[in-house]
């Protein structure tokens, strides 16, 4: 059975109401199992305490407890909710909870974890429960980054841009599967560094970088070259994302976003932070 399922018939059981409203998974648990299990009347299902029974029954042969609370799976990992019935997958909680990615800025400087510092080469990085990392003393600043092609080839960008710090941890901001994006910031809101935002030069990179706690600083060339960059950036881009950022960005509460968002704005267009991933030109 299906972990949705589960929890509903569990609700039934253990409910003295011999009626239900229908839902898709309980419809479709009584036309499988017919007549033993319920009965379907307009958009109600009725057990009797025989039925119930039955049910009972079923639930105990896939290994789970008829006396079980519906909500005894919520927030285990899939290993612990093994403890409670047979298939792990019934767990709420994500394989990959409080995952992060972050990497020391360039293959020479270390990644201190737990007092111990490890040596990456270029394009690797780790992975971890963010509840692992203590408080990352030795790194001295946090920066995030956008993109995950930036994230995996900071060093290149370290050759053309400068990032604060002596030893920065350097963090992807995530996505909606392993790695997620609030994941990043309750790690973020775990530490005390000051943080600063590498993202695209954007309207939507913008709002990336005010949502940051603690930020100080965007990773940005100086603005004249920024500038001359925007000339040769994305008008289309610009426009697709101005209307939904427009109102946040008039807010000029974060002095580093604002200067940088200045220089944007003027150019009406949008640069890729990827562009620092390229040699710079003679």
């Amino acid at each position: 059975m299906e972990a949705r399922l589960v929890k509903v018939l569990l609700r039934c059981v253990q409910s003295e109401s011999e009626r239900f409203s229908v839902n898709a998974s309980l419809d479709a648990f009584v036309r499988d199992y017919g007549s033993r299990v319920g009965e379907r009347k307009g958009q109600s299902i009725y057990m009797s305490p025989a039925q119930k029974q039955v049910i009972r029954e079923l639930l105990s042969s896939d290994g789970v407890s008829a006396d079980i609370s519906p909500d005894a799976w919520d927030g285990l990992t899939r290993a612990e909710a093994l403890s409670v019935g047979h298939n792990e997958k019934f767990a709420q909680e994500p394989v990959k909870r409080r995952r992060v990615a972050i990497k020391a800025l360039q293959p020479s400087l270390p990644l201190v974890l737990n007092g111990q510092p490890l040596l990456l080469p270029a394009r690797c990085h780790v992975e971890m429960d963010y509840a692992e990392l203590g408080e990352m003393a030795q790194h001295d600043w946090i920066v995030v980054v956008e993109n995950w092609e930036c994230f995996n080839d900071i060093n290149l960008a370290a050759e053309r841009l400068s990032f604060p710090g002596q030893n920065p941890l350097i963090v992807w901001r995530g996505d909606k599967d392993s790695v997620r994006s609030d994941s990043m910031l309750a790690m973020l809101r775990n530490l005390k560094q000051p943080v600063a935002a590498f993202v695209d030069y954007d309207p939507s990179g913008m709002v990336i970088a005010r949502s940051l706690p603690r930020l100080v600083h965007v990773v940005a060339p100086p603005f004249d070259e920024l500038s001359k960059m925007m000339s040769n950036g994305l008008v289309d881009r610009y426009m697709d994302q101005i209307a939904g950022c427009q109102s946040v960005l008039e807010q000029r509460d974060i002095a580093c976003v604002a200067s940088v968002w200045d220089v944007i704005r003027l150019s009406g267009r949008a640069l890729p932070q990827e562009v620092f991933l390229l040699p710079k030109k003679a």
